[in-house]
């Protein structure tokens, strides 16, 4: 019977260190029930709600913790009402104890009259709290990238130089808004036009014409924007960082 015992606690029972996340959160909102009132406006209106709840309608207080939940997790309203039957961790962060498991109308009927900018200061109330009584730490970053698919040109001598050109050009653009004295040539419609007849062209010698052509149009782009850049540190001192972030950035 002891072990039997043992095994229902166990499974009843979320591991907070398998989901600290969610363990911080449940701290944070239990020391500061004052959170919940946040929303309560947005829910119930000027109407009065029951702290406490019914059998069939939850609590404002588990109302915000489904609406944290759902947030966090990115789940549509199905998945919030499958995850009370299928995470133990859902259920007692919604504090949904013996009862049985809303249903996902339910939980749209409250949830979605939540404000989207009520919810955003929710969660950065929390993190704050998490920070000021040391639950977290801002002092390691964590950070993750994600594949996203995408078209992409392969990269030829052609491609890139064009990408080059339409870049510094843009960059040029950018710095005549700020400069009135400033003035430069535009040369990406000759140099378009190059790129596409390099593309099209299949006899060698006439390739390496037209992109030796093409290599003086960029010679000239790129003398021009070296000196954009010299004369806008002059003028305009924080120009240069913008500059070169966007040109990381292309």
């Amino acid at each position: 019977m002891k072990r039997f015992n043992d095994l229902v606690l166990k499974f009843q029972k979320p591991d907070w260190m398998e989901n600290p996340v969610f363990g911080v959160i449940d701290s944070v909102l239990e020391t500061h029930p004052e959170i919940f009132d946040m929303c309560s406006k947005d829910i119930m209106g000027d109407e009065k709600h029951s702290e406490l709840g019914r059998q069939d309608t939850p609590s404002l207080e588990q109302i915000v913790r489904a609406a944290i939940y759902k947030e966090m997790r990115g789940y549509d309203y199905r998945e919030l009402e499958y995850a009370q039957i299928d995470s133990r961790l859902c259920a007692t962060f919604i504090k949904l104890d013996e009862r049985k498991p809303f249903t996902f109308q339910l939980f749209q009927k409250y949830i979605s009259r939540i404000k989207a900018q009520t919810l955003h200061e929710i969660l950065v109330i929390v993190s704050k709290i998490a920070i000021d009584e040391g639950f977290e730490s801002v002092s390691d970053i964590i950070q993750d990238s994600t594949v996203v698919e995408s078209n992409i040109h392969y990269p030829t001598n052609n491609s890139l130089v064009w990408d080059c050109i339409k870049t510094s050009t843009a960059l040029l653009r950018d710095l005549k808004k700020e400069m009135e004295d400033f003035s430069f040539i535009n040369y990406c419609k000759s140099a378009k036009q190059t790129y596409y007849k390099i593309n099209l062209t299949k006899k060698e010698e006439i390739r390496y014409d037209l992109f030796s052509k093409q290599l003086i149009l960029f010679t000239k782009v790129i003398n021009q924007t070296s000196n954009a850049i010299k004369k806008s540190t002059r003028v305009l001192p924080h120009s240069i960082f913008r500059i070169n972030s966007r040109t990381f950035m292309n």
